[in-house]
């Protein structure tokens, strides 16, 4: 008697779940928004391999002083051995307007570990300034995410 209660309500759990999937495909916004994740995701994927000709090539030309962010990455990329770069997308927030650029706030942790056994944490809440056409880096709103600090981050900056 249990056992038959038992498969009946998990038949009905699993109907109810697989109808309630979605069936429709993503909207314009809806793409935009996996697009942004997709790109978050790949410049952080270029960073911790270390990978600097894929890293840059995410980032746009337009990129404020973006050869002196070259350098300083590349700097990065040579004192430390092992980078491990995590973002926290369940707390992301993604604003698509109708005309301009795209921001996405999030908040990172970081990790640079050198060959000595030197090793930097470092973490904050940032926002990535994302080129519409392309996904590319634009700006970067709040603590960069890519130049680690030995010094502790200040409340409020």
């Amino acid at each position: 008697m249990y056992r038959k209660l038992a498969i009946l309500l998990f038949s009905l759990s699993l109907v109810l779940v697989s109808s309630s999937c979605g069936k429709n495909p993503l909207g314009p916004v809806g793409n935009q928004g996996e697009n942004v994740l997709a790109a978050v995701r790949d410049l952080a994927k270029a960073y911790e391999r270390r990978d600097l000709d894929t890293f840059m090539e995410k980032v746009s030309t337009a990129y404020p002083d973006r050869e002196a962010f070259r350098t300083s990455v590349e700097k990065v990329f040579s004192n430390y051995q092992t980078i491990h770069f995590k973002l926290h997308y369940t707390k992301m927030l993604v604003m698509i307007q109708d005309k301009g650029n795209i921001k996405a706030t999030f908040t990172w942790e970081g990790e640079w570990k050198s060959s000595g056994g030197k090793i930097v944490k470092d973490g904050a809440r940032v926002t990535l300034v994302l080129d519409p056409g392309g996904y590319k880096l634009l700006a970067i709103e709040g603590k960069n995410p890519y130049l680690p600090s030995d010094k502790p981050i200040p409340a409020r900056e």
